[in-house]
């Protein structure tokens, strides 16, 4: 059975219904932009409300992010919904590493976001989270060798139980070369994911089929 886990990165209700009826998306990963963007206020009461939906849609995990300055308050918020699904995200800063002590000791699935560098990583597994999410575009657009950083992370982390989630992945090249890297956990958004099956090979395979399949049954037919 193949390791890779690819994850939705999103807020929008449709678009996540949509990713899930795909049947290859494990789970969905969520932050303050994607809710801004998503305006989710507007078809729920609650973030509990809002996270609750998201669990009941997907089998898979369910990432939320907290606050660097208020964590206590998604906390919170989140209180009573089945936390063995429930990741929560906790921002590389000072006070996301105060905060993910805490949740940690407290039996909580934490991952830290917004992870730049091979030293971050290390910090992040020698506290025992579960996911350490790299951003991956956004190196390459920061002028940062990624490929390196994320070999290097990727060899840090090897004997630790902390896995490497590559957040921020932009295009199918990009996908490939994280998968070819060893990266088996993998963020991307719905444009993308939507166009991970499609091909303009296997596009013009498929008519010519669909051509001939029509010869065939004219034939049967007859």
């Amino acid at each position: 059975m193949i390791g890779i886990k690819l994850y939705l990165d999103s807020a929008k209700m449709d678009e996540i219904k949509k990713a899930i009826d795909l049947g290859y998306v494990h789970g969905v990963t969520t932050n303050p932009t994607l809710l801004k963007k998503a305006e989710v206020w507007k078809e729920n009461k609650s973030l509990k409300s809002f996270y609750s939906k998201l669990l009941d849609m997907c089998d898979g995990e369910v990432f939320a992010q907290i606050s660097s300055t208020k964590p206590d308050l998604i906390i919170e918020a989140l209180e009573n919904l089945d936390m063995s699904r429930l990741v929560i995200k906790v921002p590389s800063v000072q006070n996301g590493i105060m905060s993910a002590k805490s949740l940690v000791d407290r039996g909580y699935s934490v991952c830290a976001t917004a992870v730049y560098t091979p030293s971050q990583a290390i910090v992040w597994a020698s506290l025992d989270v579960d996911y350490v999410a790299i951003y991956f575009n956004r190196m390459e657009a920061s002028g940062i060798n990624a490929v390196e950083n994320v070999k290097t992370i990727l060899n840090v982390l090897s004997k630790s139980r902390t896995k490497v989630l590559a957040a921020s992945v932009k295009t199918p090249e990009q996908l490939n070369s994280l998968i070819s890297m060893g990266v088996d956990y993998i963020t991307i958004g719905y444009d993308l994911m939507e166009k991970l099956i499609e091909s303009d090979n296997s596009r013009k395979d498929v008519e010519i089929f669909d051509d001939d399949m029509s010869v065939v049954k004219k034939h049967f037919q007859n």
